[in-house]
Order: structure tokens, then C-alpha cells, then sequence
């Protein structure tokens, strides 16, 4: 699935301890890809220092805390793996911007809603003074795409709420949503040019 050739696209996903930004980031999981081709390149995981978060000022949301503890205890390791990992904020951040970098031109940066993992990463750039490493105007939004044709859908893999395999299967999902699309506008296509045909003429 993996390669180390630079994409144009990067799907991200954050584990947080909130639903806006300015909150705790528990971890950032990427995968590069490329929508159109339908390949996929490097991937990007980290789990950052749950102190060093609060120490830089982002804060924890008790409702979303009460949310992580609905979940399973596999999902849930994140936030004990996040009390004790080294990882600083600002060199994950550092390590995801180089992350993007290594990628094919301005990438275009994929979250899972136009409010939430692009919106909280901006603002924690923003925050400790390092430049977010993709274009404002280059952010895409994946809720956004998966809506616009629901019935199509890729089979489920991986662990729920690890960011490293919600990214790849919204990756996964994303391309198919791409091939479906083409093949509905190649056949929209079609119709259109048989329709424009003179009668008893073959398009």
C-alpha cells in the first residue's frame, strides 16, 4: 500500500482531548497519497507528551474525556501512551512539517471536517510560532467528499480512533470517492454525447 515516492495529497487525523482548537493533541497520523492516480506513499505517526501540550497552553475538554472513556481499551491506550511519551509538541509538529514537505509541490491537506483536524493544527502552529506547512487555501475537507456520494463506501480496517488508521482508511475511502466520480462524470459523458448525436447517427 505504502511507497516512498512524494504524493500531491496528505490525509491527516487527529486523537485529541477536544472538539476545537486550542485543545490537547494526543497524536497526529498522516498518509500521503494521490487522489487521481489512487496510489499511496509515506505514512506519519506520533503521540505527543500530554503535559508538554498543556505546558504550551492547549487544554483538555471534560466532555471529550468522558467521551474517550466509552471506548475500547485498545483505542484508549492512546492517552497513557501520551503520559509518557518523549515526543515534545513542537518537535512533532517540526517532525510533521517535514512530514508534508517531503511531499510532491503545495499539498493539499485533508482532515476529517472542515472545523476540526486542518482547523486545531493550524491554530497549534500557530500557537508556538512555527509556519503551518501547507497552503490555507490547499485545505480539503474528507466529510465534505464522503457526502457527496454516500453509497460509496470501502470495508473498515484497523484499530477505530488510532490516527495513523483512521488516515488510511479515509485515504482508502477518499480514492474510492474519486473513482466513483470519474466513472459517473465518464458516463454523464457519454450520455451527453449520444444524446447530442443526429438521429440515426451512432455517437
Amino acid at each position: 500500500m505504502t511507497g516512498s515516492v512524494p504524493m500531491p495529497d496528505v490525509m491527516v487525523d487527529l486523537e485529541t482531548l477536544g472538539q476545537r482548537p486550542g485543545c490537547v493533541i494526543l497524536s497526529i497520523g498522516a498518509v500521503a497519497f494521490d487522489p487521481v492516480a489512487g496510489r499511496f506513499g509515506q505514512q506519519f505517526h506520533t503521540i505527543i507528551n500530554r503535559d508538554d501540550c498543556i505546558a504550551h497552553g492547549l487544554v483538555e475538554d471534560l466532555e471529550t474525556l468522558a467521551w474517550w472513556k466509552r471506548q475500547s481499551p485498545e483505542a484508549r491506550a492512546v492517552l497513557r501512551r501520551a503520559l509518557e511519551s518523549p515526543v515534545g509538541l513542537i518537535p512533532a509538529l517540526e517532525a510533521f512539517a517535514a512530514f508534508v514537505k517531503a511531499q510532491a509541490g503545495k499539498v493539499c491537506m485533508w482532515g476529517n471536517g472542515a472545523d476540526f483536524d486542518n482547523a486545531i493544527l493550524a491554530h497549534t502552529y500557530n500557537l508556538v510560532g512555527i509556519k503551518q506547512p501547507w497552503m490555507f487555501w490547499n485545505s480539503r475537507c474528507f466529510r465534505t467528499l464522503k457526502n457527496l456520494r454516500p453509497e460509496i463506501t470501502v470495508p473498515r480496517t484497523g484499530l477505530h480512533h488510532d490516527a495513523l488508521a483512521d488516515a488510511q482508511h479515509q485515504a482508502e475511502h477518499a480514492v474510492a470517492l474519486f473513482a466513483g466520480m470519474r466513472t459517473g462524470a465518464q458516463a454523464a459523458n457519454g450520455r451527453a454525447v449520444s444524446d447530442s448525436a443526429p438521429e440515426g447517427e451512432a455517437a
